[in-house]
């Protein structure tokens, strides 16, 4: 079960920007408190925490997170599953790790799956938070404001870029993996693929960023050009044309 501390508010009280949001994932309960009393002092951000890797990836699909930090050794998903999932999903998100193991037991696996740093147990707080204010400071490739996304992957297209797009929208979080120009899959909530292609180029405008790296298999098989014709003919269907 996912629980923000009382920072989860919109805004930052102080100077009214928006908060960033930090994600822990931590099976311990003690490890989890205290890290909630510290973490208060991280001022700017709200914190989301998460007892296993299966409940990050369900607070992903939901709200933009800006830094996680992960424990490695959790139930039902653990750490390693978790940071080689997240690489490949949501490449915009930068990874610290925490861990009580010796670096000859992890060997810097976590940092070959695509982690930023790890971090040794017992974390001291004062260094943790300098890490994350680093790691959230981390500016992503390229940000669009207002743009119709099915322009956007035109451009994509034309230029055959590669890079995973992250589009912000209010029922959750939209990713599209564009390959050379190639739109390859889709992630929204609980759809992948075109059925999660389709959901998120019908939002209308929206605020955009983008990581030039794509790291996902391909599901998509359908031209761009078809695609976004078959999404004109949805919308005259729905209108009752």
């Amino acid at each position: 079960m996912a629980m923000a501390d009382d920072m989860d508010t919109p805004q930052d009280a102080k100077n009214g920007e928006p908060l960033k949001t930090l994600l822990l994932a931590e099976d311990d309960p003690a490890t989890q408190a205290l890290f909630k009393a510290g973490l208060r002092k991280l001022t700017g951000y709200q914190v989301v925490i998460v007892g296993n890797g299966l409940e990050a990836l369900e607070v992903l699909k939901l709200q933009v997170v800006n830094v996680m930090v992960t424990d490695l050794y959790m139930p039902e998903m653990d750490g390693y599953q978790l940071i080689s999932i997240v690489n490949e999903r949501y490449p915009n998100i930068p990874i610290l790790v925490m861990t009580g193991l010796a670096e000859t037991t992890h060997q810097n696996a976590p940092l070959f799956l695509g982690a930023l740093g790890i971090i040794p147990k017992p974390v001291k707080m004062s260094s943790l938070i300098e890490q994350i204010r680093e790691a959230g400071n981390r500016k992503p490739d390229g940000v669009i404001k207002g743009i119709q996304l099915n322009g956007l992957l035109q451009l994509m297209q034309w230029e055959r870029k590669t890079c995973t797009i992250t589009i912000q929208s209010p029922d959750g979080i939209g990713m599209l993996y564009v390959q050379e120009g190639d739109l390859i899959h889709a992630l929204f909530r609980d759809l992948e693929g075109l059925d999660a292609a389709y959901q998120i180029l019908a939002i209308p405008s929206t605020h955009v960023e983008f990581t030039e790296v794509c790291r996902a298999n391909r599901t998509i098989n359908t031209p761009l050009t078809e695609l976004l014709l078959n999404l004109a003919m949805k919308k005259d269907m729905g209108n009752g044309n």
